[in-house]
C-alpha cells in the first residue's frame, strides 16, 4: 500500500513479487483511483491516442487510464506498429496512466524490454518503410510476477516443488536493464488472521487526497522549471539544486562507490525520496527518506 501511494504520487514505477492470491492485481487495479483527475490538456492527449484506436474508452474522460495487456502480447501489442496504418501500442494507450502486466516473467523474449525507450524518453518512436511516428507514452509500469515457477516460494517456503536453478531462471527472465528502470520493488507477502483483522480501513479517497497534496508540493517546487513530476527531474538538476542533505548524499554515494547502486539507480533513488518527503510534509529530503527509497528499490534483491 505504501509503495502505491508513492508510485501513484510521482508516477513511479513499481514491481510487486509474491505467491498468488495476496492482492498484487488488487493493488495495481486501485492505482487509477488514488491518482488525481487529468487535467484539460491531459484529458484531449489521452482522448486523442483512444480515439484512433478500437478502445473503449470514454471520451473525455478525466480518470487516468489502466491497461493491463495478458503477457502472451507480443511487441508490436506493446509499443504499437502494423502493416498499413499505424498504430499505437498498449503502451501508448496507457499514457498518463497505468501499464500494469501481471505475471511478468511469462512475457515472451523481448516483450518487456521494448519498453525500456519509453520509461525513458516518456514517447516511442516507431519506423517503417513510410515513414516514422511518434506516439506519447508517459506510463506508470507495474509488474507483478510469482517468486518461482509454481508461485509457492514465499514464507518458509514449505509447498514449493521448484529448484533453486528453476528460481533463479524464472526471475532472470526480468532483464537487468529493465530492473534498473523500475524505481520501486517490492515483496507481496501473504497476511495472518491477525493482520487481516487489525488492517487499516483506509479508503482511496482518502489516500488521494494525500497524493494530490504532495503533487502540489512538487508542483509549486518545479513552477519555473520545465517539468513538473518528481520522476522527471534530470540528472544534472539532481546533481545541484535538487539534491538531499548532505548526510543522505554521503550514504548514497557510499553505496555506488561499492557498486550497490548504478548511477541511474542513484537518480531513481534520489527522485523517490523528493516524493516521499513531500507525502512527509518535508521541504527536502533527509537520510530518513533517502533509506526508505532505497529499500524500496532493493526490496527484491
Amino acid at each position: 500500500r505504501r509503495a502505491a501511494e508513492i508510485s501513484a504520487a510521482r508516477a513511479h514505477n513499481l514491481l510487486m513479487v509474491g505467491p498468488p492470491g495476496v492482492g498484487k492485481t488488487m493493488i495495481a487495479e486501485r492505482i487509477p483511483s488514488i491518482l488525481p483527475p487529468l487535467s484539460k490538456e491531459e484529458t484531449l492527449e489521452v482522448s486523442a491516442i483512444h480515439s484512433i484506436t478500437n478502445s473503449d474508452r470514454t471520451p473525455l474522460s478525466t480518470i487516468a487510464p489502466f491497461i493491463s495487456p495478458h503477457h502472451s502480447a507480443t511487441r508490436i501489442a506493446m509499443v504499437g506498429g502494423g502493416a498499413h496504418a499505424i498504430k499505437p501500442g498498449v503502451c501508448s494507450l496507457a499514457h498518463r496512466g497505468v501499464l500494469f502486466i501481471d505475471e511478468a516473467p511469462e512475457c515472451g523474449s523481448g516483450v518487456l524490454d521494448s519498453l525500456r525507450q519509453p520509461l525513458e524518453s516518456g514517447a516511442i518512436t516507431i519506423s517503417r518503410i513510410n515513414g516514422n511516428l511518434t506516439f506519447p507514452a508517459k506510463f506508470i509500469l507495474v509488474l507483478a510476477a510469482n517468486p518461482c515457477p509454481c508461485g509457492k516460494f514465499a514464507g518458509k517456503g514449505l509447498g514449493c516443488t521448484c529448484t533453486s536453478l528453476q528460481v533463479r531462471r524464472y526471475l532472470n527472465k526480468l532483464s537487468g536493464p529493465l530492473l534498473d528502470r523500475i524505481d520501486l520493488r517490492v515483496k507481496v507477502e501473504n497476511v495472518s488472521r491477525t493482520e487481516l483483522a487489525e488492517s487499516n480501513n483506509e479508503d482511496s479517497q482518502t489516500i488521494r487526497n494525500r497524493v494530490i497534496a504532495a503533487r502540489a508540493i512538487a508542483a509549486n517546487r518545479f513552477k519555473h522549471e520545465k517539468w513538473n513530476l518528481n520522476s522527471e527531474i534530470p540528472p544534472k538538476a539532481l546533481r545541484q539544486q535538487y539534491q538531499p542533505e548532505r548526510q543522505a548524499m554521503n550514504f548514497l554515494h557510499d553505496e555506488l562507490d561499492k557498486e550497490r547502486i548504478t548511477a541511474r539507480g542513484l537518480h531513481k533513488i534520489i527522485r523517490t525520496s523528493w516524493t516521499i518527503a513531500d507525502l512527509n510534509g518535508k521541504s527536502r529530503p533527509t537520510l530518513e527518506e533517502v533509506d526508505e527509497a532505497y529499500r524500496l528499490r532493493e526490496g527484491i534483491e
